[in-house]
């Protein structure tokens, strides 16, 4: 008797781990799905990063992570900078800067 009853609990605690929630152990406790839905207001966008390399770029707009292609509320991405990213959707066409001045300014000389 003792048997099948440790055998029902083993085979319970191995089901119940089959069906278990995946849990990334490094995910940020705050974490905010990027799939944000619905309409929002743009002029209230926050840009917050951009990271250009050769290989990627990601900018994080309000906290969140996001590429060449992804959405924020009914806007998608279309294009990231080393200063900017421009966003396009029923609210038009929208670029959000990073600083108020270029990154690469010309050099003024006095002579």
């Amino acid at each position: 008797m003792s048997r099948a009853f440790v055998g029902s609990l083993l085979l319970l605690l191995c089901w119940q781990s089959v069906y278990a929630e995946l849990h990334d152990p490094t995910r940020p406790a705050k974490y905010v799905d990027n799939q944000l839905a619905g309409a929002m207001d743009t002029s209230t966008l926050e840009l917050g990063l951009t990271l250009v390399s050769p290989d990627r770029r990601v900018v994080v707009i309000d906290g969140l992570s996001l590429q060449v292609g992804d959405k924020i509320g009914s806007e998608h991405i279309v294009a990231i900078e080393s200063n900017c990213v421009r966003l396009a959707g029923p609210s038009g066409n929208i670029t959000l800067f990073l600083l108020d001045k270029p990154v690469k300014q010309a050099v003024q000389r006095n002579l």
